[in-house]
């Protein structure tokens, strides 16, 4: 859906715009999508505004159980990594009943986040994450490796993720894992190969849901 979808924004722009959005980096392109859809920049572009709402609290219904699951107790900190406008990062806190911290590329999502009690948010530059090395108990990723689409940068990423989970910590990963074509914008990738992304953790794969036909897979890494 969403290499289709791009296919067709692309069909219907002019060759000099077309020239313009092929070089964009990935970093440019996800800021002139936020600028231009706010917080509906995050989500497959096929819901409308007013769905919005309901699509993320079908997530969480999906997702949620699936974190509570391998919770132990004692976690304090959970990374929103690419938290985007922060449609999680408040429930996550208080999901662990501990700290919540948002981080994301992209200030002008960053700012569209919601305050609360135990969540903060920080600005990743230069693909640096802003946190002492294993300061983290778990990671949440959720929808955001796919759209790194140079293998140099997901592999920095990763490094940056590993830096930041303490010894025994948690990946929790959700990604679109359909057996598609991949875009220029967005890379479908099978679960195998998000195993083999995070050698350093055993990365099983939890359950699945469907958004828009597309299949998006909960997987966990301890």
């Amino acid at each position: 859906m969403i290499a289709r979808i791009f296919r067709t924004i692309l069909s219907l722009l002019k060759s000099d715009d077309l020239d313009k959005v092929q070089s964009l980096s990935d970093m440019d392109y996800w800021e002139s999508r936020a600028k231009q859809f706010g917080k509906r920049a995050v989500f497959n572009i096929s819901h409308t505004e007013e769905e919005l709402d309901k699509v993320t609290l079908k997530q969480k219904r999906e997702i949620f159980p699936q974190l509570k699951k391998i919770l132990k107790g004692n976690e304090k900190t959970i990374l929103d990594f690419g938290c985007g406008s922060g449609r999680f990062t408040k429930n996550l806190a208080e999901l662990i009943d501990g700290k919540s911290i948002g981080v994301d590329p992209i200030k002008s999502l960053i700012n569209l986040a919601p305050a609360g009690d135990n969540v903060e948010y920080k600005i990743m530059r230069e693909g640096r994450i802003p946190l002492e090395d294993h300061s983290i108990d778990i990671v949440w990723i959720c929808l955001v490796l796919g759209g790194i689409t140079k293998d140099e940068i997901l592999h920095k990423t990763i490094l940056e993720i590993k830096r930041t989970l303490k010894p025994g910590g948690v990946i929790f990963l959700i990604e679109n894992t359909s057996d598609k074509d991949s875009s220029d914008r967005w890379v479908f990738r099978g679960i195998k190969e998000y195993q083999e992304l995070f050698p350093f953790v055993k990365i099983k794969h939890l359950s699945d849901y469907y958004d828009c036909g597309e299949k998006i897979s909960i997987m966990v890494g301890a």
